[in-house]
């Protein structure tokens, strides 16, 4: 058992496609398909593996589908735990255009949790063993939870595991009602949070540290996109941007933010130090094609580059 775990409630697997041009009413034949592993926390599970760290994927399992993705993941040397459920695990569409260089994302809503199934995923938390340093809880909800089920699962979690909560709308808001070490929202979502709209570094900070000082969230890590994070927490308050590069594919770079911010945390670092592996790793991500997550090589080379910009600021 390893130091991080990662719960998925929503997993999918992303099929993706290249065609020349889309075009309504056309038969269109595509080329190039491939099939990836997809969903919040088995997406921050597979970049940490891919970083040479360790995580295990907790997932909701059905149908051929989740078989697939079961093979999928094995196949990438991932340690994972499926939850059985009745239901055909999701599948989305990605469509990229050579014509345009555009990426058409297609999500599906996935499968239905009966409450059996509901309870067998806060079984599984309570009764995580070792228990892990740090538990990810990311992504969409399935169709049918309730609102408030990641709150539910965050009560379930064993007192000393620190929950990093990655998720949007009323499934983000009702978990934070419990305590949590950190969320990633961007400036949207957390203008959702604050109940305002956040134009300015100053109103982020001030709607961040309002969230801290109610006792429910440790840490937050605002996503400003090709801006880079800023990171606020009690004693803290850092902007860092990200490095400048080609993009690829935005597909999974939040995700491997969360996964880079996760390990470095699990191997000693300071949360700030943390968080700038964290930018490397989704700034790494947006460097690759269709739905690749990060490379480690360029991560480690991205986060070489802003610790030294950050010693000389």
């Amino acid at each position: 058992m390893t130091d991080i775990a990662t719960l998925t409630l929503n997993p999918t697997i992303d099929r993706s496609a290249s065609i020349d041009k889309v075009v309504p009413d056309k038969k269109l034949h595509c080329h190039g398909e491939r099939f990836d592993p997809g969903g919040g926390g088995i997406n921050v599970a597979a970049a940490i593996t891919k970083l040479g760290g360790q995580a295990i994927a907790f997932w909701t399992c059905g149908g051929p589908v989740g078989e697939l993705l079961k093979d999928l993941l094995g196949s990438r040397g991932m340690q994972q735990s499926p939850i059985s459920i009745e239901q055909n695990t999701r599948e989305n569409v990605i469509i990229y255009e050579e014509h345009t260089e555009q990426q058409f994302r297609f999500g599906m809503p996935g499968p239905e949790l009966t409450e059996q199934e509901q309870q067998n995923c806060l079984e599984t938390v309570a009764k995580l063993d070792p228990v892990p340093r740090f538990l990810v809880l990311s992504g969409s909800l399935p169709p049918g939870v309730p609102e408030d089920f990641y709150g539910q699962l965050i009560a379930t979690a064993p007192d000393s595991t620190k929950v990093v909560l990655d998720t949007r709308g009323p499934a983000l808001k009702k978990g934070i009602e419990q305590e949590v070490f950190l969320i990633k929202p961007n400036q949207r979502e957390l203008g959702d949070l604050a109940g305002q709209s956040i134009e300015s570094d100053a109103e982020a900070h001030d709607a961040a540290r309002r969230l801290i000082d109610k006792d429910k969230v440790e840490a937050v890590l605002l996503s400003l996109g090709r801006g880079g994070v800023m990171l606020v927490s009690r004693e803290e308050h850092h902007r860092i941007a990200a490095p400048t590069v080609s993009i690829r594919s935005k597909i999974g770079a939040g995700d491997s933010t969360v996964a880079g911010t996760v390990l470095a945390l699990q191997r000693g670092s300071s949360l700030y130090e943390a968080a700038q592996f964290g930018v490397a790793c989704g700034t790494a991500a947006v460097m690759t094609a269709g739905t690749e997550l990060c490379r480690r090589e360029d991560a480690e080379k991205l986060f070489q580059e802003i610790a030294a910009e950050a010693q000389h600021a």
